[in-house]
């Protein structure tokens, strides 16, 4: 081995403190004690709790769907049913847990007196760093370089400021009390892993500035950008070991849609051959690709060719692409009506008839990433259409202004800059799109709440005249706030602008009048009324500052059963939210409307807090 990468933090920690009181050595792989077969004695006893557990869930089903759950005596008889069972079944897992209880030295491994997770977590910590450091030494009895990465969570404080969808599905009160007291301990220890000759890295704070949603779940893992981030970083902390070994420069750019994922083929090509280009030249106006290489052999045409389409408008795409961008062809040079003439080949491609912005193509090794060539092809922005769409803007206002003024015009997002050189569009252009209605959004974009966007500068606009402007169409749905910026690929945002649709100050107007026959559901800060489904919030004479503060809401409801399933133990819906996402300000008032779920409430608690600083205020309404 060259290089040893250890990732890790989170579930050595966790996995810990989860065997905490099941006799099995804490610092043993998850689930150790089921690797042993079960007794005969522990199969019936697993066999009748899992009839059991079937039964109880029958019974309860019945309780509510039977043409008899009316009746009196039928409910009495159920209810005594399921009583008797959740008897047994208590019975049961004593029975089990008894049996495992039962020291056995190759189940539970050696025994460790440790009677709290407040011993656990030091304990867990010591033994992280000495694995550290016997992980170390393996790798330099291998002759390989050893790097050691602490990994990030979103239960780190002031880690990440995290989405409002993180906060409802990426966030569990539970794992924070058992995570938030450990990882200072891990971080700890770890400062004195350097001193020992280790590569050692804390990536905690690595999302510090990435207010958009990278995690997808309560525990820790990231979505593509997440990981796309992560492994940046990485990557850049591995570099001299990857330079003193032979490997590539990551410092190099590599374009994002040059490392667009091929198809999942295994090859017997051998290793890359040397770079072999093929000229790349557009033929008929535009209308198709031809690829021509003077001195070529078979085995020029032997690898895959990828060809990347940049339309000027992401519209004309079909809707699984709209959100990379760009349409990917993939094809092979014989299936394409690829030919030779005498000692040189050539094939031609058609193009689709929508404008394009750009086009990547190359050659690459299947299987892999190494390319063998690529090359892009830019059409270049008419300055005529560039002057006509800037002297447009003189007479809007834009809607956000940061690095480039942003302007929203004809159902298009337009970015100016009034001196502007070329280093100012040289990064990687994202969008975030948030509509009224996710279900506006592509099936596997709804749970994130948004669509993701990103391009070139170059592909969407250019210089003139020492300035510079891009437009970008937008879709036809109704959208609730859109963030932009700008970034170098696996780095923190050069520049973010956030625009948020203005409120509808008639609605607000006619909300806030409705409300004076109506009596609040709990005062405090705000007046909160529970109103048509909604919940509402009022303040009579409100200036800015009363809305800075992020608002918290907390949904209990009547069964548990109706919460998503990651939030059934915590008991409640957990949501977050922005005032100016949910109302406004007007005549020297502000009124936010906050929709419900339609299942029955037994309680709501809301207020404002601070990350780190605790709740403003909070108020409990209890349902009617």
């Amino acid at each position: 081995a060259d290089l040893i990468v250890n990732l890790d933090g989170l579930n050595e920690l966790g996995n810990s403190l989860g065997a905490f009181g099941s006799g099995v050595f804490p610092f043993f792989p998850k689930h150790w004690n089921n690797q042993e077969s079960l007794t005969g004695r522990e199969l019936l006893l697993a066999g009748q709790l899992r009839i059991l557990r079937r039964e109880q869930a029958r019974l309860t089903a019945a309780g509510e769907t039977s043409p008899l759950r009316g009746s009196a005596v039928f409910g009495l008889a159920n209810r005594w049913r399921q009583e008797r069972n959740a008897a047994a079944i208590v019975e049961l897992n004593r029975q089990l847990m008894t049996i495992e209880s039962k020291y056995n030295l190759e189940k539970h491994g050696p025994r460790i007196w440790l009677d709290s997770p407040g011993k656990m977590r030091p304990a867990a910590a010591r033994f992280w760093y000495r694995n550290s450091l016997m992980l170390a030494r393996l790798a330099e009895l291998a002759g390989a370089d050893y790097y050691h990465f602490l990994q990030p969570n979103q239960y780190v404080p002031d880690a990440k400021p995290l989405s409002p969808w993180e906060r409802e599905f990426a966030w569990s009160a539970d794992r924070q009390s058992r995570m938030e007291p450990g990882y200072p301990l891990l971080q700890a220890v770890s400062r004195a892993l350097p001193g020992r000759g280790i590569n050692y890295f804390d990536l905690t704070g690595i999302f510090a500035d990435h207010p958009e949603t990278l995690y997808v779940d309560d525990c820790c893992h990231l979505n593509q950008r997440g990981n796309e981030l992560l492994a940046a970083e990485m990557v850049r902390r591995l570099a001299p070991a990857l330079l003193r070994r032979g490997g590539p420069n990551p410092a190099a750019p590599v374009s994002a849609l040059a490392a667009a994922r091929r198809p999942a083929e295994s090859s017997a090509l051998p290793a890359p051959p040397a770079r072999r280009e093929f000229q790349v030249s557009l033929q008929g106006e535009g209308k198709s690709l031809r690829y021509v290489r003077e001195d070529c052999a078979l085995e020029d045409t032997g690898s895959w060719f990828f060809l990347h389409l940049i339309p000027r408008d992401v519209l004309d795409l079909p809707r699984r692409d709209r959100e990379k961008g760009f349409a990917n062809q993939d094809f092979r040079f014989w299936k394409k009506g690829g030919r030779f003439e005498g000692q040189r080949c050539a094939v031609q491609i058609p193009l689709p008839d929508y404008p394009l912005a750009a086009l990547l193509t190359g050659q690459y090794v299947l299987g892999t990433d190494a390319l063998l060539w690529s090359v892009e092809l830019i059409a270049p922005a008419d300055p005529d259409q560039l002057r006509a769409d800037y002297a447009a803007l003189a007479a809007e206002q834009p809607v956000a202004r940061s690095f480039f003024d942003l302007y929203a015009l004809d159902n298009r997002l337009i970015y100016l800059r009034e001196t502007c050189a070329a280093a100012d569009t040289a990064a990687e252009f994202f969008l975030h799109i948030f509509p009224e209605d996710v279900a506006a959004l592509p099936e596997e974009r709804r749970a994130a709440g948004f669509v993701h966007r990103v391009f070139a500068f170059a592909h969407r606009g250019g210089h003139f005249d020492g300035k510079c402007l891009a437009a970008v169409v937008l879709p036809d749905y109704p959208i609730k706030e859109i963030r932009a910026g700008a970034a170098h690929i696996g780095q923190r945002p050069l520049w973010l602008a956030e625009l948020i649709a203005a409120p509808d100050y008639d609605q607000l107007r006619a909300d806030y009048s409705a409300l004076f026959a109506e009596q609040p559901a709990a005062r405090n800060y705000f007046d909160l009324y529970a109103l048509d489904n909604r919940l509402l919030y009022r303040r009579e004479a409100c200036a800015a500052g009363d809305t800075a503060a992020e608002f918290f809401l907390h949904i209990v409801p009547e069964d548990v059963a109706d919460l998503p399933a990651d939030r059934q133990a915590a008991g409640f819906a957990h949501g977050g939210f922005a005032f100016v996402r949910q109302g406004g300000h007007f005549d020297g008032k502000c009124l936010a409307s906050v929709p419900l779920p339609d299942y029955p409430i037994k309680e709501m608690r809301t207020g404002q807090h601070i990350p780190g600083q605790g709740d403003l205020w909070s108020a409990t309404i209890a349902a009617p």
